[in-house]
C-alpha cells in the first residue's frame, strides 16, 4: 500500500470540523473524505497541519473559554492521538521558503505564506479553498497539486 501525503490549511481544517465551527464546508467532498481517511488508524494518508493553522484558529475563532474547551477536546486531542497526522512546526527550512514567497499581485497574507511554505518544504499537495493560495500555486507551480 503506497502512502499519500497531504498538507491542509485552515479552511480545510475548519471545513472538516464544520459542525464544531458551525460553518458550511468550503472544500470538496473528496477533500473531506481524504482528511477523514487520514483519521483511520490503518490509513495510507498522512496529513501535515502547519502549526500556524492553530494560531490562526485561536486568533479568529477561539473567542471564549467554552469554545476553547470544545476545540481542545473535539479537535486538538483527536489530532494529537492520530498517528497519521503531524503538526508541522515553523523550522528554518519553512522560514526560508516563507521569505522566498513574494508576489505583489497575489499578495499572500503571512499565515498563508507559512502554510504554503510548509507544503513547499515537504513537496506535498495542499488541501485549500483559499483563492490567493490557489492563484499563487497555479502561477508558480511550487507544489505538486492543490486539492480544493
Amino acid at each position: 500500500m503506497s502512502k499519500q501525503f497531504v498538507v491542509i490549511d485552515t479552511t480545510a481544517l475548519i471545513s472538516y470540523f464544520s459542525t464544531v465551527f458551525k460553518q458550511q464546508p468550503q472544500i470538496s467532498e473528496d477533500a473531506i473524505k481524504l482528511i477523514q481517511h487520514a483519521f483511520r488508524s490503518n490509513s495510507d494518508i498522512l496529513l501535515s497541519i502547519p502549526s500556524i493553522v492553530f494560531v490562526e484558529i485561536f486568533d479568529k475563532w477561539v473567542l471564549d473559554d467554552e469554545f476553547r474547551a470544545m476545540f481542545v477536546s473535539e479537535i486538538l486531542e483527536l489530532i494529537s492521538q492520530c498517528p497519521n497526522i503531524e503538526i508541522k512546526s515553523i523550522d528554518e527550512e519553512v522560514l526560508q521558503m516563507f521569505i522566498s514567497l513574494s508576489d505583489s499581485i497575489v499578495n499572500l497574507e503571512n499565515h498563508d505564506k507559512i502554510i504554503l511554505a510548509s507544503a513547499m518544504t515537504l513537496q506535498w499537495p495542499l488541501i485549500t479553498s483559499d483563492s490567493k493560495i490557489v492563484k499563487y500555486v497555479k502561477k508558480y507551480k511550487v507544489i505538486p497539486a492543490i486539492i480544493e
